[in-house]
């Protein structure tokens, strides 16, 4: 009886091998489709679910467990049981992949600020994302180079983890930025050198080098990367403010008439989307034919869970320039950046 069995069982793995062969391309191309599908669902799943981010980070950390102990522990194990597992491993760490990019892609598009450096990035992990969902050519570059396995981990791993510690551990922007890519080389490491060589000194001073090129690479990219979870909301402009409640008497979005701007001076009030108390430095600097004409104070303060806000006040002067105070009009720029390099945002207005 169990001789039976056993044979059964063989026959129904040849069939299933014979089958998986003869039909594995038109799988994994309708696979693709669903997967473009599927990550298309998760965009939308995605809006504002902050809450979710930390399954995420699990997930990617069970991936790198999964990966490091079937590249690791059990490579030297040939069976065609651990093919199969090997095999069904790596179908979930490109799941993961695709999943953490279709969810991290939301919240990045957010933050930028399109038709400006960082919306770069934006495009980057979308491409990224939509190139995951492309099983046969992923799936081959990420099995024969070890070089783009590397490097598309530590991506996807420093993608997250630049959303994740400010939002979850409150640090400010730019040292979740280090933090995160630290931690993504740090991660990536494992996966490229066994332990033993790890603990070579040669590897420590090259790991060591890796790091600090990497933290200098992260410093000259900052204005590529959105400044997520921040976000301009909205800019206001106004001819007064009470500096006590930013309140005014009348305010203008984008078209703002000259000759009620009495009083010498233009008001520009940013509303700052945060989803948690987070602590920030925030300069409002306005431009005019693409020169910067005011910059505010820094302003340091602590995001709360309902935004904020901050404003400046704009000397007439300084947009007429040479002028007379009667040729202000015309094309205006406001741009809100955090003092150590992101742009949250930039609205156009045209005074007339």
């Amino acid at each position: 009886m169990a001789r039976r069995l056993r044979g059964l069982a063989q026959g129904v793995a040849a069939r299933f091998e014979q089958l998986y062969n003869r039909y594995s391309r038109l799988f994994w191309t309708l696979h693709s489709i669903w997967a473009l599908l599927w990550g298309a669902g998760v965009l939308v799943l995605a809006h504002n679910r902050y809450g979710y981010l930390p399954w995420v980070v699990s997930f990617l950390a069970l991936t790198w467990a999964s990966t490091l102990f079937f590249t690791r522990a059990i490579s030297s194990v040939q069976s065609k049981a651990m093919r199969y597992a090997q095999e069904f491993v790596s179908y979930l760490t490109r799941v993961m992949y695709q999943g953490t990019l279709f969810f991290l892609i939301p919240f990045y598009a957010y933050s930028a600020t399109f038709f400006s450096a960082n919306a770069i990035f934006v495009g980057f992990l979308l491409a990224l994302a939509i190139f995951s969902c492309f099983d046969l050519p992923f799936d081959r570059l990420l099995r024969r180079s070890r070089t783009f396995a590397l490097i598309f981990f530590t991506l996807v791993t420093f993608a997250a983890l630049n959303f994740f510690f400010p939002l979850f551990f409150q640090t400010r922007l730019h040292v979740g930025t280090y933090l995160a890519a630290a931690m993504a080389v740090a991660a990536a490491l494992p996966l490229a050198y066994s332990f033993k060589e790890l603990l070579r000194p040669r590897l420590i001073l090259k790991a060591t080098l890796i790091l600090l090129i990497v933290l200098l690479g992260v410093r000259a990219a900052r204005p590529l990367l959105p400044p997520v979870p921040l976000r301009l909301a909205k800019v206001r402009f106004a001819a007064q403010v009470d500096a006590a409640t930013l309140s005014s008497p009348r305010d203008w979005a984008d078209a703002i008439p000259a000759t009620e701007l009495t009083h010498g001076k233009l008001y520009v009030v940013a509303t700052i989307f945060a989803p948690t108390s987070l602590p920030t430095t925030v300069v409002i600097k306005v431009l005019r034919a693409g020169v910067v004409v005011r910059s505010s104070r820094v302003v340091e303060l602590l995001a709360h869970e309902k935004g904020f806000r901050v404003w400046d006040a704009v000397p007439l002067q300084l947009l007429a320039g040479a002028s007379s105070l009667q040729r202000v009009e015309g094309p205006v720029v406001v741009e809100v950046w955090t003092a150590e390099g992101h742009l949250l945002g930039r609205v156009p207005a045209q005074i007339h």
